[in-house]
C-alpha cells in the first residue's frame, strides 16, 4: 500500500489508502460514520507519527476528546505534540475560554480569517519538522450555516490550494443531507476526491471516487 492507512482494512485494501497532498470530501448523512471514519484515520495517522490538526466547529475540544475516549481511540499521548485542536466552538457557550497547550479556542464559525490563520500556524509547526500533515474538518456542514455560500466557497478553495501548496492532506466532512444540492455540488467540484459513506441492514459502506484506485461499487467497510 503506498498511501496513508485509515485503520479500515476493507478500505485500504481497496484503495491503496489515502493520497497525500489530496483534499478529501467525506460525505454521508448524520448516521454513515462520518465522525467515526474521521477519528479512526486521525489515530491511525497519529500512531504513524502523522501531525494532525482537528478543526472543531460543532463540539466543543473537551467533548471532541470524550468522543474519541468512548469510542476506545484514546489520544492523550498525542496532544500538544503531534495532535492539535482548532476550537470554532467553544467561545461561542463560553466566551471567555482560553488556549491550552494542544487547543487554540477560535472567536467562532464566523472567523474564518482567524481560521486560517491558526491553521495555517499549526501547519507550519509540524511542516518545520518534515511530518507528514492531515487536517481534519469536522464539519464543513456547520461552517456552511453560519457563513454566506459565497464566502465560505472562498474560504474552501483558498485552504485546498494552500494545503496542496504545502504538501498537506485534508478532510472535509459534510452531512449531505443538511445543504442544498448546489452547494454539495459545488464543495464536491472544490475537492479531488470523495469519499461517500453510508448505513444499509446496520452495515456501513463506502465508495471512493478521484483516486488512482477508485472503489466505484458500494463495499462494506
Amino acid at each position: 500500500m503506498n498511501g496513508m492507512a485509515t485503520g479500515f482494512p476493507s478500505f485500504d485494501n481497496l484503495s491503496g489508502g489515502l493520497e497525500p497532498r489530496k483534499t478529501y470530501l467525506l460525505n454521508g448523512d448524520k448516521e454513515s460514520g462520518k465522525e467515526y471514519f474521521a477519528y479512526k484515520l486521525a489515530v491511525n495517522s497519529l500512531a504513524a507519527k502523522t501531525g494532525v490538526v482537528y478543526i472543531t466547529t460543532n463540539k466543543s475540544y473537551t467533548d471532541l476528546i470524550s468522543e474519541f475516549n468512548s469510542r476506545s481511540l484514546p489520544i492523550s499521548q498525542y496532544l500538544g505534540s503531534t495532535l492539535k485542536i482548532l476550537d470554532s466552538f467553544t467561545r461561542s457557550i463560553s466566551p471567555t475560554a482560553t488556549d491550552n497547550q494542544y487547543t487554540k479556542i477560535l472567536n467562532g464559525p464566523l472567523d474564518l480569517t482567524g481560521l486560517s490563520v491558526a491553521l495555517s500556524n499549526a501547519n507550519a509547526e509540524f511542516l518545520k519538522d518534515a511530518r507528514p500533515v492531515i487536517n481534519v474538518f469536522d464539519s464543513v456542514s456547520s461552517l456552511l450555516l453560519y457563513n454566506n455560500p459565497a464566502t465560505f466557497f472562498r474560504f474552501m478553495q483558498f485552504i485546498c490550494g494552500r494545503a496542496k501548496m504545502s504538501g498537506v492532506m485534508t478532510i472535509f466532512l459534510l452531512d449531505n443531507q443538511m445543504h442544498a444540492n448546489e452547494v454539495n455540488e459545488t464543495i464536491k467540484s472544490l475537492t479531488d476526491a470523495i469519499i461517500s459513506l453510508k448505513v444499509q441492514d446496520g452495515k456501513r459502506y463506502f465508495r471512493l471516487t478521484g483516486t488512482a484506485k477508485e472503489v466505484l461499487n458500494w463495499e462494506e467497510l
